[in-house]
């Protein structure tokens, strides 16, 4: 049994297709995704994403978003979708330094909290690159 799974972002359609399981980094933790599933809505965090379509695993880092999944269709809407072949390493590791730079600036000043859940995201989308690029590059 499979699922049908599409992964969209606000450029288009990253991934639509047929597979076997997905596994979704949840605002409250990792869970995975089979056919069968019960619904179910949960925000996501940036993180990694697993999927399996015909017997191979493609994994991709996700930012922030939502998922649904309904009978055996599974939607997953978020900011940005990058899959490990893909990512740049080293654009992941400058945009890491800027944030962790505009982290330790805001914590300086009143203003600079009112951003810092914004950064913190920042830092945590390129934390996510740089971990699914060097875990499952091929």
């Amino acid at each position: 049994m499979s699922l049908e799974l599409t992964i969209v972002t606000p450029e288009g359609q990253a991934y639509h297709g047929e597979v076997e399981y997905v596994v979704l980094p949840g605002a409250e933790g990792e869970f995975g995704v089979l056919a069968g599933h019960e619904p179910f809505l949960s925000a996501l965090k940036s993180g990694p994403l697993e999927l399996s379509a015909n017997g191979k695993e493609r994994h991709a880092a996700v930012s922030r978003g939502y998922a649904e999944i309904h009978g055996d269709k599974v939607t997953v809407m978020v900011g940005a979708c990058e899959w490990a072949d893909e990512i740049d390493v080293a654009r992941a590791e400058r945009a890491r330094e800027r944030a962790l730079k505009a982290l330790q600036e805001s914590r300086a000043t009143a203003e600079g909290a009112a951003d810092y859940q914004e950064l913190q995201e920042a830092y945590s989308r390129a934390i996510s690159r740089i971990t699914v690029s060097e875990r499952f590059k091929h």
